[in-house]
């Protein structure tokens, strides 16, 4: 979801709009699992169950009246799955060996993303990666940008990361993620990164822009609407 500030003119070639446009409910939902498999088919890895098993997670599953569950890895054609830093890069064995789960808030504001980092995603040996965590971070306060601002579109103007105690791999972490303010086309967020016993680990400022030009990214307005009518 997180785009750099100053990323490039989206170029369109046309043949994948008209398709996606044309998209019914069930068939973004098959998209959406096959790109999820083709990415990590070969992978030996842990499941979501272990993910869903977590406190964070059970707190969500028991109040689905607050809480429903969306994906983490948006559905995009292989070559533009790729060329995305996460999916493309950070998806393998020993890194992010499994899609990561995902609740939203039903008042669209608030996020809680559990995952596993593995034990080839460090800085320090046995030691996540700072440089791994604001990554994550970037791509996870993206999320309440997204859904909130203007034609669903966020770029990242700013994160500030606090580290406060390491963050040990190859274990399962809980990232909580809200809009903490929104004026026009910025949004500000707040972020924090526990371990599974809810201790803080980091927490995390961003800042998103909706760009004036809006030629620079697509309108995600429709994507964000397939999303909402597939996971009610």
């Amino acid at each position: 979801f997180a785009n750099d500030a100053d990323a490039k003119p989206a170029v369109e070639d046309g043949s994948n709009d008209t398709e996606s446009s044309e998209m019914t409910d069930a068939e973004m939902h098959t998209l959406l699992e096959d790109q999820v498999d083709a990415i990590g088919a070969k992978l030996p890895r842990m499941t979501d169950a272990e993910l869903l098993q977590s406190t964070a997670a059970r707190e969500c599953l028991d109040n689905p009246d607050e809480w429903k569950r969306v994906p983490f890895f948006w559905p995009r054609s292989d070559i533009k799955r790729k060329s995305a830093f996460v999916p493309g890069t950070m998806y393998a064995a020993n890194k992010l060996s499994v899609e990561p789960v995902v609740f939203m808030n039903r008042d669209r504001k608030q996020f809680v993303v559990i995952a596993h980092i593995g034990k080839e995603m460090c800085g320090h040996d046995g030691i996540v990666h700072g440089g791994v965590q604001a990554t994550l971070f970037d791509e996870i306060t993206a999320r309440p940008a997204f859904w909130n601002l203007p034609r669903n579109v966020a770029l990242t103007a700013s994160l500030k990361i606090a580290y406060r105690k390491p963050a040990i791999a190859d274990h399962i972490f809980v990232f909580r993620t809200h809009l903490a303010k929104m004026e026009g086309r910025k949004a500000e967020i707040a972020a924090q990164l526990e371990d599974s016993h809810g201790n803080l680990l980091s927490e995390a400022e961003a800042l998103y822009i909706s760009p004036k030009n809006v030629t620079l990214v697509q309108d995600q307005t429709s994507q964000v609407e397939k999303i909402e009518n597939v996971y009610p």
